[in-house]
């Protein structure tokens, strides 16, 4: 039994606030690996280093945009908000939590 588009749009509008949690799980899960990547993981030489940061960065903008692109069009605005907050927030406080706990 086929589905319309704006039958298929309608689901998805009406089951914008779980999935809005889930976004929002996967997306600190998600940053905690990227800033892991970013910080080294382990890395021994500097060129190792600079690949693991460009894969990070790599893995982040991705994220982001397909994220934004893909909420934006099937019409998940609270979906949409949550992404591109916790996109932005969540690396800013991981690395202030890492400073503060390098300060101890």
């Amino acid at each position: 039994m086929p589905v319309s588009v704006v039958e298929l749009r309608g689901r998805l509008r009406r089951s914008d606030r779980p999935v809005s949690v889930a976004v929002v799980v996967g997306n600190l899960l998600l940053c905690c690996v990227v800033l892991w990547l970013v910080a080294g993981a382990g890395a021994t030489t500097r060129e190792e280093e600079t690949a693991s940061w460009v894969l990070g960065a790599k893995i982040y903008g991705i994220w982001l945009a397909a994220g934004l692109v893909l909420f934006a069009v099937a019409g998940l605005p609270r979906t949409l908000l949550r992404h591109l907050a916790t996109m932005l927030l969540t690396p800013s406080a991981l690395f202030l939590l890492m400073v503060l706990l390098s300060l101890m």
